[in-house]
């Protein structure tokens, strides 16, 4: 009961439907845990500094990974939750527990002896200006066979000039091109910070953005109202959109494990390494 007053709280609050689905993955998380240490019936106050740091030692030690989930074979529900998981689940925690405090349906925070979780810094790999050039040029080299082979040179260029997120990408419609300033508009709806900002375009990635407007306007019938279109006229898959880069990236002779953020990571290293030289020789 408490757990729904929260949830229905958070979506007073306008909360995206993927942050809601975060808060029940919790809740239902620590209940797994409790069933699993007793029988009776969770209650708010069981959740005390013991109880954190049991369950944590729960996820890292006895949480099966992706129990139960259709979409992933037996092999891959292996135990122990990643240490990202374990730290986004706590964080969850810790705003449910100050809710109830606000709320005055607790008393303590337990979070206040809780010692804390120490998750094992993972150095982020990113990809070389050399490899990411190789990248580029795969994909220009087959962006003259069809519409769709353009389409990912296009949205490769705009991922490494702009280091949009694929999500905010995938989202930008026509109208969103400033053409006067050469600039993108990306909407506060569209935007993972809910606040909006005007993004600059290189010249190269504003004339390859125009040219894809051009090829958009041979589709026949009713299409999305977007950019980036899959061949059938709607919004790309992230998922499809990856398939493919990894096709490219194997081969242009890329060995790291390649996933769509990392041109993100890659293209800011390079660039802020690049003002670090810039503001050396000044």
């Amino acid at each position: 009961m408490v757990f729904e007053k929260f949830l229905e709280a958070k979506q007073k609050q306008n909360l995206r439907a993927s942050t809601l689905n975060e808060h029940v993955g919790l809740f239902k998380s620590i209940t797994k845990f409790h069933e699993s240490r007793s029988d009776r019936t969770l209650y708010l106050s069981d959740i005390t500094t013991q109880f954190i740091a049991d369950y944590v030692y729960w996820m890292k030690n006895e949480a099966v990974r992706y129990e139960g989930h259709k979409y992933f074979p037996e092999h891959a529900q292996t135990v122990g939750l990643s240490d990202a998981t374990i730290e986004g689940r706590l964080k969850y925690l810790k705003t449910f527990v100050n809710w109830c405090l606000k709320e005055e349906m607790l008393k303590d925070n337990p979070f206040n002896k809780f010692e804390g979780f120490r998750k094992d810094e993972v150095e982020i790999e990113i990809l070389t200006r050399e490899e990411l050039n190789n990248l580029l040029k795969v994909v220009k080299g087959h962006s003259n066979k069809s519409f769709k082979n353009f389409r990912d040179y296009v949205l490769l260029h705009l991922l490494v000039d702009s280091m949009l997120r694929i999500t905010e990408c995938l989202l930008i419609s026509p109208h969103d091109i400033d053409h006067t300033n050469r600039t993108i508009i990306i909407r506060s709806t569209n935007a993972k910070s809910r606040k909006a900002r005007i993004v600059p375009l290189s010249n190269k990635t504003y004339r390859l953005l125009l040219q894809l407007q051009e090829e958009n306007a041979l589709f026949e019938g009713e299409v999305d109202d977007l950019l980036f279109l899959s061949l059938s006229g709607r919004m790309l898959n992230n998922n499809n959109v990856l398939r493919d880069f990894k096709k490219y990236a194997l081969e242009a002779g890329i060995t790291k494990r390649f996933y769509i953020h990392l041109l993100r990571h890659s293209a800011a290293t390079h660039y802020l390494h690049h003002l670090e030289m810039l503001n050396r020789c000044a």
